[in-house]
């Protein structure tokens, strides 16, 4: 039987090995805590890092400031649309230099400062003066117990959005413009035949009344001037009905050149206007019905001496161009174009009936039918070509009619030039 001190050295064995157990596990349960703590660590920077290449490559721009506006971060989009370093944006003494309404900026600072988010749509200002439309939402950053602690704005750039709609609104009015004219057609179709056949009889009777020998060259010459616009006059009654049928123009190659001066020339005859006539030597042919162009010009050229009863300047312009951009109103043409302007010196026209004046019945005039302009709208898109109109309250008004030109081995030098 053994002893008791016997058991002395497996009891110390089995203690010091209990305890280097108990140590190796608490080892253990460290090391992995450890380790525990540097991946939460490491997820965490990735998380910053991921976050931060985000921000700093989004298209919007982000800024961030504090709690009394002052700025605190930009991201590399807000740079690129403001211009400004975070140091210059502080340095600006203008509380509100991002923005173009300083009534906005207010609206943002005065919702921040009781709690609310904004968001909205305005125009912004670039460091170099540039007015840009932008969606802008502005928020406040809170730290883990809901305390205000800074600001964020996020500013988006909607010129395309708003470029989109803008053409999208053109198209609209476009089409509705396209059906205002069909019914223009319809009208104008129930009143040219009759028309025309009145006509005929004031140009028979003038012819007859012109045959009797006993007439004296005065009265002779005034007939003959009745015989002329009757005939013209008919001419356009027969090409408004095969307009309101659907008729194509009856197109030839044609000078343009004189017929601009007949029918500018005939317009200010009878009224106190200067006329200022500009006429390129080179002026390309047009392949035009020359009765729709006469109409489309001698209605420009009236409408432009009514707008100036007590006098003033009409400057008629015609030169060769490459191509034609277009405009709000307008689309381009490629290749070689006419441009014919036709700029007034009267009152101009409003800036809320500027939009209207293409559309069938609309006038402002007492005595008007509002016909006129719709007419040479059609006529003019009828030619492949396009018009344009430019006005300002007390500066006059500029109308510009496009025509494709016929080739530039087709050019024809008008025989006068005023």
């Amino acid at each position: 039987m053994l002893e008791p001190l016997q058991f002395l050295p497996w009891l110390l064995t089995a203690v010091l090995a209990a305890l280097w157990l108990f140590t190796e596990r608490r080892r253990g349960r460290a090391s992995r805590e450890r380790d525990d703590s540097a991946r939460a660590l490491a997820s965490a920077s990735l998380r910053l890092t991921c976050i931060s290449q985000a921000v700093e490559s989004a298209s919007d721009a982000i800024g961030i400031g504090d709690m009394e506006s002052n700025s605190l971060y930009h991201n590399r989009a807000h740079l690129e649309l403001f211009g400004y370093t975070v140091e210059e944006l502080n340095a600006v003494e203008e509380p509100a230099a991002l923005f173009a309404d300083k009534t906005v900026a207010a609206e943002i600072h005065q919702s921040i400062r009781a709690g609310r988010s904004w968001h909205g749509e305005t125009e912004i200002q670039t460091r170099a003066g540039r007015i840009v439309p932008a969606f802008v939402r502005a928020d406040i950053i809170r730290d883990e117990q809901g305390h205000p602690i800074g600001i964020f704005g996020v500013f988006t750039d909607i010129t395309e959005r708003r470029t989109a709609e803008r053409v999208r609104a053109e198209e609209r009015e476009r089409a509705a413009r396209a059906e205002r004219l069909e019914s223009l057609g319809m009208l104008a179709g129930g009143v040219a035949h009759d028309f025309g056949n009145i006509l005929t009889v004031v140009v028979c009777n003038a012819a007859g009344i012109r045959a009797r020998k006993e007439l004296s060259p005065a009265m002779d010459q005034r007939l003959a001037e009745i015989e002329v616009a009757a005939q013209r006059a008919s001419d356009l009654s027969r090409n408004l009905l095969a307009f309101a049928r659907g008729a194509e123009p009856k197109k030839q190659r044609i000078a343009l050149g004189p017929l601009i001066e007949v029918a500018v020339r005939g317009a200010v005859q009878h009224g106190p206007v200067e006329l200022i006539l500009e006429l390129a030597p080179d002026l390309a042919a047009v392949e035009a019905d020359p009765v729709q162009i006469d109409q489309v010009v001698s209605n420009l050229a009236v409408n432009a001496v009514q707008a100036m009863p007590g006098g003033g300047k009409l400057r008629v312009v015609a030169r060769n161009s490459d191509g034609w951009q277009g405009s709000a109103a307008s689309s381009p043409i490629s290749g070689t174009v006419v441009c014919i302007t036709i700029t007034d010196t009267g009152g101009g026209i409003p800036a809320e009936v500027l939009p209207r004046i293409w559309e069938p019945f609309f006038t402002t005039k007492a005595r008007g039918t509002g016909l006129g302009l719709a007419t040479v709208y059609a006529m003019v898109k009828k030619h492949a070509g396009t018009i344009d109109v430019q006005s300002e309250a007390g500066r006059g008004t500029t109308f510009t009619v496009v025509l494709p030109a016929a080739g530039p081995e087709n050019k024809i030098r008008p025989g006068l030039i005023g």
